[in-house]
Formats: C-alpha cells, structure tokens, sequence
C-alpha cells in the first residue's frame, strides 16, 4: 500500500515524541487520525502511543455526535458506516448463521458415519452463535467465526445438555419425545467475538480493508 511505509514513518515520530515536519497533521486532526490509524497492532494500535489517545477521543466523541469522519487529503485512506455489533471474522474462518448450534471438536477414530454425539469428541458443550443464552436465545449473543466443517449430529431437547437425547439415522430415537430435532454442526475451530456497539466504521487504505471502529 503505497501510504503504508510514510504514514508507518510518522508513527514513529509520534512515538519518538519528535514534531518536526509534524506541523501539517498537527493542524490537521484528520491526519493525525489517519496517522494513529495506521499504527500496528504490535505497537499498541490507534490508541498508543500516547499522543494518539487525544485525537483518536476526538474522534470517537465525533462520530457519537454526527459530526461525521475528519478528512485528511493528503491520505488514500476511506471509511464506511456499517451497523454490526461484531468485528470481521479472523482469517480462516467465517461467521456461523444466527441462531445456528455449534460446537468445536473432531470426530473420533473409526466413528460410524451415523452415531451421533457420540461420533464426536467435543471441546466444550454446543452454543448457539449470536443468541443469548440467557434471555431467551435473542440475538444478542456471541457471534461464533468457525474454521473447517467436521461434521453435525441431531439431538431432541437441548443441545447444551449432554444428556439430551441422541438422534440417530432415521431421525427418531423412540423415546417418545415430539419436539423436533436440532442440528449440531462441528467444526475444527471456533472463535467466538462478543458484541460491541452496533454503531461501527470501516476503515480502507487504497481500497484494502484495515479495521472496524466501534462507537
């Protein structure tokens, strides 16, 4: 990114506490977002160093307020408004559908194609992705981002207990319970991001994602 390395170069004078030939993005509270912007993550990010925290507040207090996103001309750097509690999924995984069963595992050596829960070693207990356990399954939850696609099973009551029961082919288990099935899909890995305020922006540097804002 053809910015990367100068606006990389005037972080470092940030951090330094160096303000020659700063005169132009200190007058310029866009720039200087743009600037903190650009800091990486192994340098504390947007809100460090310290000189960062100020116009970075200002910022926020901003975009709480309607004033819109400050412009530095001088910066290939873009925004869009996007209404999502949760940030971009890591790389390697995708978001689960609301409301859709989840669990991370691996299916155990020699498991028949159809015995259910049992066909699965689990690291942990299924969760619902963006739905809150606690007040009724509302879509508030934690969003699941999950790898590659293990497998699924079926149970009758809650996928949570582990001592619902086990459907297996046919889709009944002669129990005698009427309610209908749900589907448990597994996968390699999950990472599960908790909401944030729905109010975000997206920031791009030459066209190319960099990060989500929350406000």
């Amino acid at each position: 990114m053809k910015n990367r390395g100068r606006l990389m170069l005037l972080v470092s004078t940030l951090a330094s506490g160096g303000h020659a030939n700063m005169a132009r993005a200190d007058d310029d509270n866009g720039c200087r977002v743009v600037i903190c912007l650009g800091n990486p993550s192994s340098n504390g990010g947007p809100w460090a160093p310290a000189t960062c925290g100020p116009a970075m507040d200002h910022l926020m207090d901003d975009l709480r307020h309607g004033r819109g996103w400050p412009q530095c001309k001088d910066s290939d750097m873009t925004v869009r408004q996007n209404n999502t509690p949760y940030d971009p999924c890591p790389a390697g995984t995708t978001a689960a559908a609301a409301g859709g069963w989840v669990a991370e595992g691996q299916r155990k050596a020699a498991a028949r194609p159809y015995s259910g829960m049992s066909g699965f070693a689990l690291a942990g207990a299924p969760r619902p992705s963006v739905a809150d356990m606690n007040t009724g399954y509302s879509y508030s939850g934690p969003q699941a981002c999950v790898g590659n696609l293990v497998g699924a099973y079926q149970v009758y009551g809650d996928p949570s207990d582990d001592t619902s029961t086990v459907s297996w082919q046919n889709g009944r288990d002669g129990g005698g319970y009427d309610g209908d099935p749900v589907t448990v899909t597994v996968y390699d890995h999950i990472v599960w991001q908790q909401p944030q305020s729905p109010h975000a922006v997206d920031v791009y540097e030459a066209g190319q994602f960099q990060t989500r804002i929350h406000y």
